[in-house]
C-alpha cells in the first residue's frame, strides 16, 4: 500500500470513512461526553474548567497541542473577533480566529455554546429593521399624508372635487408616477375627463406610445365611467397609498392579514363599551387600535400623557392636545372626545368607524409601526416553529415564518417572490458565483448565510458552531490523526483536502507550513525553498499553479494525486518502492531526478 492508495481508500467514500471514526469506542465516547455537557457551559470560564470539554474543542479546532495555555486562550476568547486587532485577529494561524469563532462568548455571552443563527438572529434582526424603518427621513410625512387621504377620499364625488384638493390630488398622481410639480391641471383633468373606454381618449393615446402612466391613473379614478362612486372601489380606498409609498421610495412593514383583522375585530366588539377615559386606558389592545389609527405609538407613551391628553380635549386652545408639538394628538383627542361627548364619545361614527377605517387601511400600508404585542407574537412563533424546518420546503411553505425572516434581513415579503427566494436558498453561499453571491446584495448574502440548508441540509436551523460543526471537526481531526500514523502524506493531503476550498492566496499557504509542504512535494520544490523570499515564493508558485483551481473538486483532485504520487517517491512506504529506489538511487548531484521525470510524465495536470 503506498501513499497514493492509503489516500484513495480513504477519500473514496469519505463520509464512510469519517463514520467509522466516529464510532471508534474513544472517539463516540468522548463526543457523547461533550454534546451532553457543551450546552450547559455559560462562560469562558466554565469552558476552560471543564478540562475534558476544552480538550475536545481544541482537538477540533487542530490546536491540541495548546491544550495546555489556557491563559493564552483565555485572553483569545475574551477579546473576541469582532475588532480586527483583537488577539485571534492578529495571530498568523487561524485556526484560534477559527476556535474563537466557534466559542463566541464575546458576542453571544451565555448563548455562545448554542447558538444558531436562524434562531438567535433573525428576532434580532426584525426588531432592528423596524427601528431602521419607521426613522425614515420622509415617512412621517408620508404617514400624515395617507391619513388625510384616507379620512377625506370617499367624499370625492367628481373630477372636480378631486382637482378642488390639491393634497388629494398630489397623493392620487404620486401612486401612478406623475409629478404634481410638472403636470398642469389641464393636462390632468383632459385625461380624468376623457376615461379610457375610448381607444382614442387622451390617457390612451399617450399608452400606445410607451407612456402608461395617465392610463393607470385614470384606470383608477375612471369618473367618466362610475361616476360618484369611483373613489368607493378598492383600488382607490388602499391600493393607491401603498403605491403612493412604493413610489416615494419609502419602507414599511405590513402585518400579517389576520392579524390586522383580528385586531379590527376585538375593536369592533368592544369599543362601544368603552364609556370613560379610565376605560379606554384599561384595555391597552383597544387604546392601541385607537392611537395607532392617529399615527401615535402606545409603546412610547406614558398612561400619564394619555389621560393628561384626553382630559384636556381639544375646546381650549390652550389644551395639552393643542399645544402638544405631536399634532396627531389633536386628532387623536378630537375623536375620542371624553370632555365633550362623556359616555356617547364611542358610539359616535368617528370612533366606530373613522379610526376603523384609518387603522385597518394605515396597516394595509405599513404605515403604522408594528408594536411591542405583534413583535412578541411573531417572535414567540418564529422561535416555537424555526427548529422544525428541515428543508427550503419547510420554509418556504410557512408563509408567516418566511415572510418574518425576509423582513428580519432588509428584504421585502411584498416585492420578493417565491421563485426567487428558492433560488437563493438552493444556490447556497459557498460558491461565488451562487445566486445570492452574485446578486450584490448583502441582505441576500445574510439571509442565506442564516438559512443555509444548501450546505446543512436538515441542520440547518438548529446547527450550533459550538455543537454540531466542532464534533464534525473532531472526527475529521481523528481520522487525519490516525491515517498520519501510518503515512503523514495522506495525513498532509487529508488536510490539505479539507482547507483547499478556503484558500484565498498563496501568503495563506505559506503561512500554513502544512500546507506549504503540499505544494512544494507536489511541485518537486525542494524543503530548502521554504528559506527563500516570501514574495519569490509566491512567484514560483504562481507560476505552476492557479490557486483558483483548489475550489474546483476534480482539480483539486488531480493535484492531490500528483501530491501523493510525488511524496511516495520521496517517502517511500512500500516494499517495492524500497527495491526500485535501491536498483535506481536517487543522484547526488543537483537537478531532476529519474524517477521524478518518470513520475511527471504520467501525471496530466
Amino acid at each position: 500500500m503506498n501513499t497514493y492508495l492509503d489516500y484513495q481508500l480513504i477519500t473514496r467514500d469519505l463520509g464512510r470513512s469519517l463514520d467509522r471514526t466516529s464510532k471508534q469506542p474513544v472517539v463516540s465516547r468522548e463526543t457523547k461526553y461533550y454534546l451532553d455537557n457543551i450546552g450547559k457551559v455559560k462562560s469562558i470560564d466554565e469552558f476552560l474548567k471543564n478540562d475534558r470539554l476544552f480538550r475536545y474543542a481544541m482537538k477540533a479546532f487542530g490546536l491540541e497541542d495548546m491544550s495546555y495555555a489556557k491563559a493564552f486562550m483565555k485572553k483569545a476568547l475574551t477579546e473576541g473577533i469582532d475588532k480586527s486587532d483583537s488577539f485571534a485577529n492578529r495571530l498568523s494561524d487561524k485556526r484560534y480566529a477559527e476556535f474563537v469563532k466557534a466559542f463566541n462568548f464575546a458576542r453571544y455571552g451565555e448563548l455562545a455554546t448554542s447558538y444558531n443563527s436562524a434562531q438567535h438572529d433573525v428576532s434580532k434582526n426584525f426588531s432592528l429593521q423596524v427601528g431602521i424603518t419607521y426613522t425614515q427621513e420622509g415617512l412621517d410625512f408620508a404617514e400624515g399624508e395617507i391619513g388625510y387621504y384616507i379620512g377625506k377620499i370617499s367624499t370625492v364625488k367628481s373630477v372636480d372635487d378631486l382637482m378642488a384638493d390639491s393634497r388629494l390630488l398630489n397623493i392620487a398622481l404620486g401612486a401612478f408616477g406623475l409629478d404634481a410639480k410638472t403636470e398642469t391641471p389641464a393636462r390632468i383633468r383632459e385625461m380624468l375627463e376623457g376615461g379610457v373606454s375610448d381607444p382614442n381618449s387622451p390617457a390612451n393615446k399617450l399608452a400606445d406610445l410607451g407612456d402608461k402612466r395617465y392610463a393607470n391613473l385614470v384606470t383608477a379614478f375612471d369618473f367618466a365611467k362610475y361616476g360618484a362612486d369611483t373613489t368607493a372601489q378598492d383600488v382607490i380606498q388602499s391600493i393607491v397609498p401603498k403605491q403612493f409609498l412604493a413610489n416615494a421610495g419609502l419602507k414599511t412593514i405590513i402585518p400579517r392579514a389576520e392579524y390586522t383583522k383580528a385586531e379590527g375585530d376585538y375593536y369592533t366588539a368592544n369599543i362601544g363599551k368603552v364609556k370613560s377615559i379610565n376605560d379606554l386606558l384599561a384595555d391597552k389592545r383597544l387604546l392601541r387600535v385607537a392611537m395607532s389609527a392617529y399615527g401615535l405609538d402606545v409603546d412610547t407613551q406614558t398612561p400619564k400623557q394619555i389621560r393628561e391628553m384626553l382630559e384636556g380635549g381639544v375646546t381650549d386652545p390652550n389644551s395639552p392636545a393643542n399645544t402638544s408639538p405631536n399634532k396627531r394628538y389633536a386628532a387623536f383627542v378630537t375623536a375620542f372626545n371624553f370632555v365633550q361627548y362623556g359616555e356617547g364619545t364611542t358610539a359616535r361614527d368617528a370612533v366606530q368607524k373613522d379610526t376603523l377605517k384609518l387603522y385597518t387601511t394605515k396597516s394595509q400600508t405599513g404605515v403604522i409601526k408594528p408594536g411591542a404585542d405583534y413583535m412578541a407574537a411573531e417572535a414567540a412563533y418564529y422561535s416555537a416553529n424555526v427548529v422544525k424546518l428541515r428543508s427550503i420546503d419547510d420554509l418556504m411553505a410557512d408563509k408567516r415564518l418566511l415572510n418574518y425572516a425576509i423582513t428580519a434581513y432588509g428584504l421585502d415579503p411584498a416585492k420578493e417572490t417565491p421563485a426567487r427566494i428558492r433560488q437563493m436558498l438552493e444556490g447556497g453561499i459557498t460558491n461565488p458565483n451562487s445566486p445570492a453571491n452574485k446578486s450584490g446584495s448583502k441582505s441576500y448574502v445574510a439571509f442565506v448565510t442564516a438559512f443555509n440548508f444548501a450546505q446543512y441540509g436538515e441542520k440547518a436551523t438548529t446547527r450550533s458552531l459550538a455543537q454540531q460543526p466542532a464534533t464534525d471537526n473532531y472526527v475529521r481531526q481523528t481520522l487525519e490523526q490516525d491515517a498520519g500514523q501510518t503515512n503523514e502524506g495522506v495525513r498532509l493531503a487529508l488536510y490539505f483536502q479539507r482547507k483547499a476550498p478556503t484558500i484565498k492566496n498563496w501568503y495563506e499557504v505559506l503561512g500554513d507550513k502544512a500546507l506549504a509542504a503540499v505544494v512544494r512535494t507536489a511541485l518537486g520544490l525542494p524543503e530548502s525553498m521554504a528559506k527563500a523570499d516570501v514574495d519569490m515564493q509566491v512567484r514560483a508558485f504562481e507560476q505552476k499553479l492557479k490557486i483558483a483551481d483548489f475550489a474546483d473538486p476534480v482539480k483539486l483532485g488531480k493535484f492531490l494525486t500528483r501530491f501523493t504520487t510525488m511524496y511516495e517517491l520521496n517517502n517511500p512506504s512500500s516494499p517495492q518502492a524500497s527495491a526500485v529506489s535501491v536498483l535506481f538511487p536517487r543522484p547526488t548531484t543537483a537537478g531532476v531526478s529519474t524517477d521524478l521525470l518518470f513520475a511527471m510524465q504520467r501525471l496530466k495536470f
